[in-house]
């Protein structure tokens, strides 16, 4: 005769340790473009390899909408974002915050470029970062073209660029050329100001990474501010003609940072997933498969990947400029409206 009692304390029992093997599975937001491929097999992979524990990796075009939507944020146990986007996110308390011991691993990041609030709480992990330059079609331009900034005012170019949307201009596009013009991200007015000479030379607004690696690879446009780690990928994916080069002035600096929404359960694999990606060995992966620099300290650039490139990661960072973040994330609305009137041509 069956004991029913102990039948279904058995079924109770199986289906926790089901429960418990699923709910160590994180599903991760990201940018999509090729940005989710190279999170798959530099992060995911090797990742479940060691812990056992599953990361599915989701590319939607905006990963911060995702956490601002009530409907979609519990589908997500973290997110790739932008700083200023985290900023914002921190500000209005829709992520979690992490005391130092509790990711142990991110000590290997050099401080300037954690995320914190302001009780020192880590509000992530910030595995790697690209930078925004001058990207260009080789056929249509060349390096010499782009030496400053300004250059992109040349009426030469007249219909042959393209700039990003204007919520991308007010956090990148924005600062750089304040900078490139003596200002800051704290003084945006000289931006402004070559913003509006580079506004009619522009052909159109691209709406996505693909849209924009569209118009460089078929030669639609001469030249547009890009990232990085966009160009690399379209060069590993055999476009030879397709180039990046960084004026006299600088780039800005772009470091990327996963967050965790507070709507996520799973802290425990979540910590031991954002202490993952803060190690060396996966962020010199993610070098070699998307271009993305690493933010951990020990972390090496091949020396093929120099070669490549041209410069070692010493040269590169002293090339860059990190603005502060959450100067650009509070004045992100009034500069995205200023960037669209700019664009629309009104004074």
């Amino acid at each position: 005769m069956i004991n029913k009692s102990r039948l279904w304390s058995g079924v109770a029992a199986a289906a926790m340790v089901s429960f418990g093997v699923h709910a160590q599975d994180i599903t991760m937001a990201t940018f999509g473009g090729g940005v989710e491929k190279t999170w798959e097999s530099a992060f995911a992979q090797p990742f479940t390899a060691s812990t056992g524990i599953n990361v599915k990796i989701v590319p939607v075009p905006s990963p911060e909408a995702q956490l601002r939507n009530p409907a979609a944020r519990a589908q997500y146990d973290v997110a790739l974002v932008t700083y200023p986007q985290a900023a914002n996110l921190l500000r209005d308390g829709l992520i979690q915050t992490f005391s130092g011991a509790e990711l142990p691993d991110t000590a290997d990041t050099n401080a300037k470029y954690l995320m914190k609030d302001k009780d020192g709480k880590l509000a992530g992990a910030s595995p790697y970062f690209m930078y925004y330059a001058i990207a260009f079609n080789s056929t249509q331009a060349s390096k010499s073209d782009f030496q400053s900034w300004s250059d992109l005012a040349n009426p030469k170019w007249k219909g042959k660029l393209a700039l990003t949307r204007p919520i991308y201009i007010s956090s990148y596009d924005l600062p750089i050329m304040a900078i490139a013009q003596g200002g800051s991200e704290k003084d945006i007015e000289p931006g402004v100001e070559l913003l509006k000479k580079i506004a009619p030379n522009v052909l159109t607004q691209y709406s996505s990474i693909a849209h924009m690696n569209g118009l460089l690879t078929r030669g639609e446009i001469a030249a547009g501010p890009y990232y990085s780690g966009r160009v690399w990928q379209i060069r590993r994916e055999g476009a030879k003609d397709v180039d990046i080069t960084i004026p006299k002035e600088g780039a800005l600096m772009i470091p990327y940072i996963v967050v965790v929404p507070k709507s996520s359960k799973n802290l425990t694999a979540v910590k031991k997933w954002l202490g993952f990606m803060s190690t060396a060995q996966p962020q010199v992966r993610a070098l070699e498969l998307g271009g993305y620099f690493p933010l951990n300290q020990d972390a090496e650039m091949p020396p093929e990947m120099q070669k490549e490139m041209g410069f070692t990661m010493k040269q590169l960072l002293s090339k860059l400029h990190q603005p502060d973040w959450s100067v650009i994330a509070a004045a992100d609305r009034d500069r995205t409206n200023l960037a669209e009137k700019v664009i629309a041509g009104v004074k």
